[in-house]
């Protein structure tokens, strides 16, 4: 048990003397600077170094638990007469959210616990396109389950990775390819159109936000591959939700009283002690104390919102009463390169998916800076890029959801307008794989004999 005497001793290092470290400041710089960290600056790095120590354990264990697990892919076909619309693929992606799970502390930070990932896929092979669901074998009956309570006339088949003998790593003396992915441009609350917007208000009709990808992936030929993909990373929507009240907050005019933690104090403490230093080398007086504010002066400015205020106001309460998931959107077109025509290829997927655009809330860009290919790269050009492809298309294949840009969160709507199976009454891309007819149970009066 620690003595008073061995107390004494431990707090003599966080003996700080103010004009001992100004004097050295004023002489030495370098010198100040060791006394600071002599005299209770070192605390600092220890919890630094402890911490990147605990992450990267944590990080290394959960890569060899990962590396364990068994992997299933699953092609979804549907009847060429599918009436189902957007909603079914909505309460599909609620349903995925049965995979989360809430782990104990120990299990994050000594066993590696990782949230499940379930990855939707839609991908041409020459012109062949197919639906694809892809997780852990474990979560098997999860995602047959939750398709065929919204999809119940649909065929799945568990199938061989489609990915499965293209290059991973460039240049490659017969392939090519470009790929990124599609980022945010605003934070997680703000909501992207969904496919109640493509609804015709007057007449009722619905047009499919994926049925302008589904006619490119149509189109590819011999030798053209496109891959799109869409991660999903269950979660606990804690840090969404706390972000939308925030921002909701802001548009009301609601000024929110932010309750100090320890941390906070700690941090404070020496910012403090810093100010008060300057202010008596300076001369200052000390800064006067704040004022309450009166309540009167914060009342809500809700009836001042203009029309499109109260949209984004809609809008960011809608996304943070849904359940979703933490995302990634990835695309990659890998062809042969005499038939490799980036242009149409990359130029019209992004188009599709700017359908989902507002300039007022979210909206999502393809990533060119660190992770897509780059034509205004200055330095390297050519070996940049080829790094990039390989990164992009390594973490494709293994349907990552940490490599490349961080993870933003997406509502079942905004998924659902993303992704879901085709309504082949208005899609008629030729190529898709369908289910020729509808299966249906033998009638109860059949001769039998």
């Amino acid at each position: 048990m620690l003595s008073w005497s061995h107390m004494e001793w431990f707090f003599s290092f966080l003996n700080f003397d103010v004009e001992t470290f100004l004097a050295l400041t004023g002489s030495d710089p370098f010198s100040s600077m060791g006394y600071l960290f002599l005299h209770g600056g070192w605390i600092l790095f220890v919890f630094v170094f402890l911490w990147i120590a605990v992450v990267y354990r944590q990080n290394y264990v959960s890569g060899k638990v990962i590396a364990k697990q068994e992997w299933i892919l699953l092609r979804i076909t549907v009847p060429k007469d599918s009436e189902q619309t957007a909603r079914a693929a909505e309460n599909m992606f609620i349903s995925f959210a049965g995979a989360h799970s809430s782990p104990s502390w120990t299990e994050t930070w000594v066993r590696g616990f990782k949230q499940a990932v379930i990855s939707v896929e839609i991908a041409s092979i020459e012109g062949r396109v197919g639906f694809y669901v892809r997780g852990e074998r474990r979560f098997r009956d999860l995602m047959e389950g939750s398709i065929y309570a919204q999809y119940p006339h649909a065929e799945i088949q568990e199938v061989q990775d489609y990915t499965d003998g293209f290059p991973s790593h460039f240049p490659d003396e017969e392939w090519d390819c470009w790929g990124t992915e599609m980022i945010p441009t605003m934070p997680d609350p703000y909501i992207l159109k969904t496919y109640h917007d493509f609804e015709d208000k007057v007449s009722g009709e619905f047009k499919d936000p994926i049925a302008y990808m589904l006619e490119l992936m149509s189109r590819l030929g011999p030798g053209e591959h496109l891959w799109y993909q869409i991660t999903l990373t269950q979660t606990d929507h804690k840090k969404m939700r706390q972000q939308a009240e925030k921002i909701i907050d802001t548009l009301k005019g609601v000024e929110k009283v932010h309750k100090k933690t320890l941390m906070d104090h700690a941090i404070d403490f020496p910012l403090k002690t810093a100010q008060e230093v300057v202010g008596t080398i300076l001369g200052t007086p000390p800064a006067a104390p704040e004022h309450k504010k009166d309540d009167k002066a914060l009342l809500p400015k809700l009836f001042a919102l203009s029309p499109g205020e109260k949209d984004v106001l809609e809008g960011v309460e809608h996304k943070a009463s849904q359940v979703g998931h933490e995302c990634k959107i990835r695309f990659v077109y890998m062809a042969k390169k005499e038939v490799m025509k980036k242009s149409r290829a990359v130029n019209t997927f992004i188009g599709a998916m700017k359908q989902t655009n507002t300039f007022h809330m979210q909206a999502l860009k393809p990533e060119l800076k660190m992770v897509g290919m780059g034509s205004a790269l200055w330095w390297f050009k050519e070996r940049r890029n080829n790094h990039r492809k390989s990164h992009v298309v390594h973490a494709y294949k293994k349907r990552s959801d940490w490599m490349g840009m961080p993870r933003f969160f997406l509502c079942s709507e905004e998924l659902a307008t993303l992704w879901h199976l085709p309504i082949l009454i208005q899609v008629k891309a030729p190529s898709l794989h369908k289910v020729e007819a509808k299966k249906a149970e033998a009638p109860d009066n059949l001769p039998f004999g």
